[in-house]
């Protein structure tokens, strides 16, 4: 039994941020070519998985227990044959005592800073509110990575073959295994080349000439529109919540970016 990725790598970090911080007066797991294994990583490890929803047991904590003595055993040839001190070792282990702490410091700062029910609350009727009288447009699309085969699935369905067989056979996105259909989409979900197009459709009309995007040529039908409809609070509080769990992120790196003096290089 492995120990889940994310684990490992949480336990990576912590063993190289121990180093020098007491690590052989520490209760241990196991002695390795003389070197204690900390049992305080056995703990980190296992609290991890459970954060994943992974039980804790007795069986897991043996696992755990024997991968990290597997670990140190081939942390320490790694030592023996010089590989820490390659350049490529010493960034590794730079980016992820960086990528570690940054996500240490953001877990810090939202739990010292949560998003209340209420917040949740405020957030979603805020929206409500903004996307009153919007409107929703059922779109199916067939996404190509030329000029030349967008207009060739043009050609087919001109000569009337059906929208939902030539996206199958011809689409590069994972819509395909709709027949091309996106589901309703507000005009700001769209990309603005193709919204732009789009809110002038004709209710089951297709584009007349394919829309170029930096992500491919893209070949639009309108099915159909509707007045918005809005997913009640249960239907929509944890993507309201996710939502203000980013913004949280974004505003409080931001802040921090400008407050900081960075000198770049060139």
């Amino acid at each position: 039994m492995m120990i889940h990725k994310n684990a490992f790598k949480a336990w990576v970090c912590a063993a190289w941020l121990s180093v020098g911080l007491g690590a052989f007066a520490q209760p241990n797991v196991g002695i390795v070519n003389g070197v204690p294994v900390p049992a305080a990583l056995l703990d980190q490890v296992v609290k991890n998985n459970t954060r994943q929803d992974i039980q804790d047991s007795a069986e897991l904590r043996q696992a755990i227990r024997n991968e990290l003595l597997i670990r140190e055993v081939l942390a320490q040839e790694a030592v023996k044959r010089g590989l820490d001190r390659s350049e490529e070792a010493k960034n590794q282990l730079w980016l992820l005592r960086q990528n570690f702490l940054a996500e240490l410091l953001l877990a810090d700062h939202m739990d010292k800073n949560p998003i209340s029910p209420e917040d949740v609350r405020k957030e979603y009727e805020r929206q409500i509110r903004l996307l009153a009288g919007a409107q929703q447009y059922k779109v199916s699309g067939i996404v190509l990575s030329s000029e030349a085969d967008a207009k060739a699935a043009m050609a087919r369905l001109k000569k009337g073959e059906r929208f939902e067989l030539v996206a199958r056979e011809m689409s590069l996105d994972p819509s395909k295994q709709q027949g091309g259909d996106m589901g309703w989409l507000l005009a700001d979900q769209i990309v603005p080349l193709i919204s732009n197009v789009v809110v002038n459709l004709p209710k089951g009309s297709t584009v007349a000439a394919p829309i170029q995007t930096p992500t491919g040529w893209h070949v639009i039908r309108l099915n159909d529109t509707r007045p918005y409809v809005a997913p009640s609070f249960d239907e929509a509080k944890e993507r309201v919540r996710q939502g203000l769990l980013q913004l949280q992120r974004a505003t409080f790196i931001n802040k921090l970016q400008n407050e900081a003096k960075i000198v770049t290089s060139s």
